[in-house]
């Protein structure tokens, strides 16, 4: 196992600074592993910090090994292991894109939320006019068109059904219709 590890480091991407050369917001460095301390490099982009880890590691692994049990079979070459700590901190680097594309979908779901209960509450608003519509028509058809009195029957009719919507929205009961 070697000794120096690559670790990315993000930063909010709301703070000044946290766009890197590379425009990612990720920052690398080295850690020792057998004492957990960050071992500073050169630069902060992924190059420069993964050709100083892999210094190191060819410096410790010259010291000698470790631990006198680790035969020197056991571990992979050197060059698979730097490349994989590379692979995985190129796709630890893309973790702020992929939760940015996360945020932009959630935001595009509620959009599409508010926009389907503006079209149910307008559906109900064209119900409540058909209703008015017909309740209307229903009066005008009711009342005689031979009688003096039918337009001011259907005056008191309209005043009425205005009260009682007005009830209605109030959340009051409506009064009872006279047949």
């Amino acid at each position: 196992m070697k000794r120096y590890l690559i670790e990315p480091t993000f930063l909010p991407a709301h703070e000044p600074g946290a766009e890197t050369g590379h425009g990612t917001g990720a920052a690398y460095r080295i850690v020792d592993t057998r004492t957990q301390r960050i071992v500073p490099a050169e630069g902060d982009d992924i190059g420069t910090v993964a050709r100083a880890c892999a210094r190191l590691n060819e410096v410790d692994e010259q010291a000698g090994p470790a631990s006198p049990n680790l035969a020197s079979g056991d571990s992979l070459p050197d060059d698979i292991v730097q490349s994989i700590a590379i692979s995985n901190a190129k796709s630890l680097e893309a973790q702020p894109a992929i939760l940015a594309n996360l945020e932009l979908a959630q935001q595009v779901f509620n959009q599409n939320l508010r926009q389907q209960n503006a079209v149910a509450q307008q559906q109900a608003m064209n119900l409540i006019r058909l209703a008015v519509v017909a309740k209307c028509v229903s009066m005008i058809e009711s009342a005689d068109g031979n009688d003096d009195s039918a337009i001011e029957k259907i005056g008191r009719n309209a005043e009425k059904l205005f009260q009682d919507l007005g009830r209605s929205i109030a959340g009051e009961e409506p009064s009872p219709h006279a047949p």
